[in-house]
């Protein structure tokens, strides 16, 4: 008797594994779309700051002001993603980076000045 349940539970575990692996064979490509999308988000998060301050110090000579300067911003930021064909931040993200550098940028250049 014992010796039907070990075979029988050797075959169950056989097919469930079976099963699995052809599941994820299956699935492999649209697995591997899904991690390739999330690293290039990652990838989008980490660099969007040094991209915001790189379009911030671009734009600082600019004769715009204000709200005019930042949709400028937004708009160069957007489109070198696209340009990279990255996937595009959001526009929270990419308001709060060009705020970010703005005040990196003001920082340093009132460093500048009081010494």
């Amino acid at each position: 008797m014992n010796n039907i349940l070990v075979n029988v539970s050797a075959v169950v575990i056989a097919l469930v594994l079976s099963y699995f692996v052809f599941w994820y064979k299956n699935h492999k490509t649209e697995i591997d779309k899904k991690r390739a999308e999330g690293d290039a988000r990652a990838f989008v998060i980490d660099t969007l700051g040094k991209v915001a301050t790189n379009v911030v110090y671009d734009l600082e000579t600019n004769t715009e002001q204000g709200a005019e300067k930042k949709k400028q911003a937004k708009v160069k930021i957007k489109n070198f993603y696209a340009d990279a064909h990255l996937p595009a931040p959001s526009d929270a993200q990419v308001s709060g980076a060009i705020e970010k550098a703005v005040a990196i940028m003001k920082l340093s250049n009132e460093g500048g000045k009081n010494e």
